[in-house]
């Protein structure tokens, strides 16, 4: 959701299941608890039913061992590296062969953005989507969209608006970070309970980049995502929010910010949604429909941290 601009150590911390943590890196439930019992790689808190709860910098560093024994270095020998020196050895594996851009040494967020930009206004889908992989495990997650995604989704905005960047640069980019944040090719599979969430842009909002954020940090923060894809009818959301009985539709708004058909679409919207599905809108062009938001009982989203506030929130209070 957009004007993103992100304190990063702002961010709530989120605990998840070691179920959760699998899916993510790739690791067996058997696994996880025999490095952890073993070799002593992370320590998880404990839920109140004395289940492991982990925090995202320990799914980082669980990717992170996972990565590196796959290349052939022992798990006793590197179990209980430092974090930054596992993502050290771990980038000098990936980066050495490095061909758009990400020096071989490891690259911190200014290096990784400067290829994607590059990646980017070469119109290369395929190098932004590799820059993006190397600068996951460079950075995390989170810190990569946080700090190199969000500012390139709002230079790539810019740059168009001012006409250095044409619409083609636009889509190729949108194609290759969905791409990437695995919103075309899979569904993560979480908890059954875990609360469903559609996202798309409303009928002629044709930019969906900030959507594509907006599902992929839901996502890593355990809900299911329906993406829906850009400029949807009221109709079709709402259709989309009743199959997967939502607890949130969240919409991105990122231009025209005077289109005098949208505060009529959103009325509508939020006449055919139920009661207890809460709408959420954020953008860049958002505010512009303030008062429309406001009428339709809407909560607007100014930026990536409020927005996983936001995520927190409805989990705790779906209704």
């Amino acid at each position: 959701m957009s004007k993103l601009c992100l304190i990063y150590r702002g961010m709530p911390e989120v605990r998840h299941s070691i179920k959760f943590v699998s899916l993510r890196t790739g690791l067996s439930p058997h696994v996880i608890r025999v490095w952890e019992k073993r070799y002593g790689t992370v320590t998880p808190g404990r839920s109140d039913g004395n289940r492991r709860l982990y925090r995202a910098a320990d799914i980082d560093r669980f990717r992170l061992l996972k990565q590196a024994t796959d290349a052939g270095h022992g798990i006793g020998g590197i179990a209980r590296l430092p974090t930054e020196k596992l993502r050290r050895l771990v980038s000098e594996h990936l980066f050495g062969n490095a061909k758009v851009g990400v020096p071989a040494s490891t690259p911190d967020a200014d290096s990784v953005s400067a290829a994607a930009r590059g990646a980017v206004v070469a119109m290369d889908g395929e190098a932004l989507e590799v820059v993006l992989e190397k600068g996951s495990v460079a950075l995390g997650q989170m810190r990569l969209i946080s700090q190199v995604i969000v500012p390139l989704v709002e230079r790539i905005g810019d740059d168009w608006r001012a006409g250095t960047l044409k619409v083609a640069h636009e889509h190729i980019a949108t194609a290759a970070i969905r791409s990437f944040l695995g919103l075309s090719s899979r569904q993560m599979m979480l908890h059954p309970s875990a609360p469903w969430l559609v996202v798309g842009t409303p009928a002629g909002q044709v930019h969906e980049i900030g959507a594509v954020l907006a599902a992929a940090v839901a996502r890593s923060f355990g809900w299911h995502v329906a993406y829906a894809g850009p400029s949807l009818p009221a109709e079709e959301i709402v259709s989309a929010a009743l199959a997967r009985q939502a607890v949130a539709v969240a919409l991105s708004i990122v231009h025209p910010s005077d289109d005098p058909e949208l505060p009529a679409e959103l009325k509508r919207l939020r006449r055919l949604l139920p009661a207890g599905i809460h709408l959420v809108v954020g953008g860049r062009a958002s505010a512009a429909y303030a008062k429309s938001l406001a009428a339709c009982g809407a909560s607007l989203v100014e930026d990536l941290e409020q927005w996983i506030v936001t995520l927190d929130r409805l989990r705790d209070r779906p209704v």
